[in-house]
């Protein structure tokens, strides 16, 4: 059964790569990335095996491939559900053909075509031993498949844990802490100068004994002689992926034989649709409102601001760098908006059907982060400055700050009015991407972004000049410029934005139903 699968794997990509040129632009893109990266692996693998020891560089590489597709389920969660288990129950497929086919599937795309050729370059690493390629290869095929059953294992066992919608807010919340303190690690590790070589080197004797290390140290035990070391770590390699695959069928079993959980939910009111206006502008202000609370592809963004903070004081210390706090947080919340229509979907029909007027859409989706984001980007200037002990540069900061939220949302408010492209569908996980939106993505929020700069870089000229020569008298030009700047560009966007709303609405959603 694993033909008919993997047929079913193509035939969706054949599917989705129909449906607009921008996404098989973006498949192949991807496709060329990916052969690219496998093949620079190989040749940077071939390399490596020129050098006397390569045991721990192998070990600590190939290790981090296995962990990667192990954990890589707790954040691609609801990335694709092509062979989502309950989806395949109503066909003629036991466990075992569903297990085979799903695994091997796994494998069929950009991701899957990286791992085999980064497999194949730890084979070509052991090239210069011939007693140890055998074993290298006999290793990396085990290692791929641990990789593999562990990913599926994974995926399965979290499941249950994420059909509710508590369960995925919280790993969502774990995910974005998690990945957003990547950067801040990698800033102390440099600042302890640790290097990678010598993480390696420590790490390796380790991961030599763990079935995410175990099929790599293989074709070293085997080339040092080590028969007894090589037989343990064959042990390990082949036990592994055994118990995963017991542990994936039983998991498999429950899912195929246990309902999936809907929940009622409890009657709550109206919320905050009873606290809002009686008009198109409160019920559009109180919607956006409850999707930064409980959309997960907006509360992504809100959970980026600590950490944003946080790598600034790691970069710039107490300097003045500090104090683009303020306006990089504005700049961030105020442009999250230009893919707000985008991020309706097919939802949006509600506005064109209603039928919504251009300005109280544009003002609600506007006011629902323009607000919160007015106090959350003041916080941070205000805090920057007191932490650079800079008060003399207040109303630069200050006036910067304001000026870029109110910039940003007015330009914005533009461009989610004139440009959509396939994004995250609601209820998908928020680090997914759909093939064939990035580059759409790409050259509309360069296109945009560049115009805002260009908006507010008087602004930000003046109020870096003040900040470097500590003028009072230029803090202030600059504090009332930024002012200016903000209120005219918010509204210049605002009315810009909803007549283009207005008269482009129905082709919006016939651009959003195509995707």
């Amino acid at each position: 059964m694993v033909a008919p699968l993997l047929s079913l794997r193509w035939q969706v990509y054949r599917a989705t790569m129909r449906r607009s040129i921008w996404q098989l632009i973006g498949f192949v893109i991807s496709a060329l990335y990916a052969l690219g990266f496998g093949l620079l692996a190989i040749v940077g693998l071939l390399f490596l095996g020129l050098r006397d020891d390569i045991s721990d560089d192998v070990v600590a590489l190939g290790s981090l491939l296995v962990v990667v597709w192990t954990v890589g389920p707790l954040v691609a969660f609801g990335v694709d559900d092509t062979f989502e288990p309950r989806r395949l129950a109503q066909f003629p497929l036991s466990t075992r053909d569903l297990m085979l086919g799903t695994g091997v599937a796994a494998l069929a795309g950009p991701g899957g075509l990286v791992t085999v050729l980064v497999s194949l370059g730890f084979v070509a690493a052991w090239v210069s031993q011939p007693v140890a390629l055998v074993a290298a290869l006999v290793g990396a095929a085990l290692g791929l498949v641990t990789a593999v059953v562990g990913s599926r294992a994974t995926t399965s066992a979290v499941r249950p844990l994420l059909e509710g919608r508590r369960g995925r807010d919280l790993m969502l919340g774990a995910t974005v802490v998690g990945v957003s303190l990547v950067g801040p690690a990698i800033v102390l590790f440099s600042g302890a100068e640790i290097e990678v070589t010598a993480l390696a080197h420590q790490t390796a004797p380790v991961l030599a004994w763990t079935p995410f290390g175990a099929p790599y140290a293989l074709p070293a035990a085997v080339a040092a002689g080590s028969w007894g070391a090589a037989l343990a770590h064959l042990a390990i390699a082949v036990a592994s992926p055994v118990l995963l695959i017991l542990w994936w069928r039983r998991s498999l079993e429950r899912t195929l034989v246990r309902p999936s959980r809907v929940s009622a939910g409890r009657g709550r009111g109206l919320g905050v649709l009873g606290r809002v206006p009686d008009s198109q502008l409160g019920a559009v202000l109180a919607r956006c409102l409850t999707y930064w609370v409980r959309d997960p592809r907006y509360v992504t963004s809100l959970l980026s601001i600590p950490v944003v903070v946080i790598l600034l004081v790691l970069f710039a210390g107490n300097g003045t760098w500090l104090l683009v706090g303020g306006p990089l947080i504005a700049w961030s919340l105020g442009w999250a908006i230009s893919t707000d229509v985008a991020l309706d979907s097919t939802a949006f029909w509600t506005h064109v059907a209603a039928p919504m007027g251009g300005a109280p859409d544009r003002w609600g989706r506007a006011l629902a982060i323009g607000v919160p984001g007015l106090v959350l980007s003041l916080g941070v200037a205000v805090g920057t400055l007191a932490y650079a002990d800079r008060w003399d540069a207040t109303a630069a900061v200050v006036g910067a700050t304001v000026g870029t939220l109110l910039a940003a949302l007015g330009l914005a408010s533009i461009v989610s009015a004139m440009v959509v492209f396939p994004v995250t569908a609601p209820g998908e996980n928020p680090f997914a991407s759909k093939q064939g939106g990035s580059l759409a993505a790409l050259l509309s929020q360069t296109v945009g972004s560049l115009a805002l700069l260009l908006v507010l870089s008087p602004t930000l000229v003046v109020a870096v000049v003040a900040i470097v020569k500590t003028s009072a008298v230029l803090s202030a030009v600059s504090g009332v410029l930024g002012l200016a700047t903000g209120v005219v560009a918010l509204m210049v966007g605002m009315k810009v934005g909803a007549r283009r709303l207005e008269d482009g609405a129905p082709e919006l959603l016939a651009r959003l139903r195509s995707f």
